[in-house]
């Protein structure tokens, strides 16, 4: 074991979804660097249907025979109380909480928008943001109180935008407002948040054609690459706040949330917009705001205000306690 190894000895971590795939190999690798975990799992099928304690104490079953510590935890997320009783049962088990993984999830398949429906959202924003939020929520005093903590939300690419996954897309871009707001939030508090879209051959992959593609993408999309990643978000160390990232086949990178210089004119009409467009699409970013305040500060600024005075009154703006 080098000096320079990144532990996690008398650290309590939550990863939810750990009972297969992704969720599995977080919890794995941080048990090995000595964190205690908590398996989360109520073991759904692929479209978020049944429940099944056995991946959960699978995953428990091999973190031990590993030489780690970990306890199953195999309540509904989806529902309030089993996302609010999982910090409960973890603080129940080790007596601390300095980490969360919110990695559970699931899909609907695809479906044509007109065909969708509100059951379809509900389902999915219930185990993305709806029980992201509830954990944050349970968590957060219990981080707060002792000065640290750590959360790393496993998101997808899908928050670019993916033709008939609506629901699906919609659920996951929530997670972008919560990781940038708590992040604000919890800078005083020395509590971390970062987002992760990883790609990965996990159970999804089933549905795949038969091929080449296939093939390749089992061969080089291993779900223990993410790991990583998710590991030094979780750690003590975590060196960023607030980032959203990307990470698959060993290759990780950031998610920029741009805006670019665009077009000025207090006398704007629908044909000069359409004019402006080319200038309105540039694509090379200039500023990448990282709070609604910043990005309010750069629409002071842009229409005349100086960057001091922009500044200045955005401070006057105090949050509620």
């Amino acid at each position: 074991m080098g000096t320079d190894e990144l532990r996690f000895d008398g650290k309590t971590v939550i990863v939810t979804g750990a009972g297969r795939g992704m969720g599995r190999e977080h919890a794995r690798l941080l048990a090995r660097r000595g964190a205690r975990v908590l398996v989360s799992d109520l073991g759904v099928d692929l479209y978020g249907t049944g429940s099944d304690s056995g991946p959960a104490s699978e995953t428990v079953d091999l973190i031990r025979s590993e030489g780690g510590e970990a306890v199953a935890y195999t309540e509904d997320l989806t529902d309030m109380h089993g996302a609010r009783r999982t910090v409960a049962a973890a603080l129940d088990a080790f007596g601390r909480l300095d980490a969360l993984v919110h990695n559970a999830g699931f899909t609907l398949g695809s479906t044509p928008f007109k065909k969708e429906d509100l059951a379809r959202l509900d389902k999915l924003l219930a185990i993305n943001a709806r029980a992201a939020f509830v954990l944050c929520r349970e968590a957060w005093p219990v981080m707060q109180a002792q000065g640290s903590g750590r959360i790393a939300i496993i998101g997808s690419t899908a928050i670019y935008g993916l033709a008939g996954s609506v629901p699906y897309c919609t659920a996951k871009a929530a997670y972008i407002g919560l990781t940038r707001a708590l992040a604000a939030e919890g800078e005083a508090c020395n509590i971390k948040i970062n987002l992760v879209s990883p790609t990965g051959a996990t159970r999804m992959a089933e549905n795949m054609a038969d091929g080449a593609f296939r093939d390749w993408f089992l061969r080089t999309s291993r779900v223990d690459l993410v790991s990583p990643l998710v590991g030094l978000l979780c750690h003590e160390s975590c060196p960023v706040n607030g980032e959203l990232f990307v990470a698959g086949g060993g290759r990780i990178a950031r998610t920029v949330i741009g805006e670019t210089q665009g077009c000025i004119d207090p006398d704007m009409t629908i044909e000069q917009v359409a004019a402006a467009m080319p200038e309105i699409l540039a694509q090379q970013p200039v500023a990448n705001p990282r709070t609604t305040g910043e990005a309010l500060g750069l629409y002071m600024e842009a229409l005349g205000f100086e960057p001091g005075e922009a500044r200045a009154s955005l401070g006057m703006v105090k949050s509620k306690t």
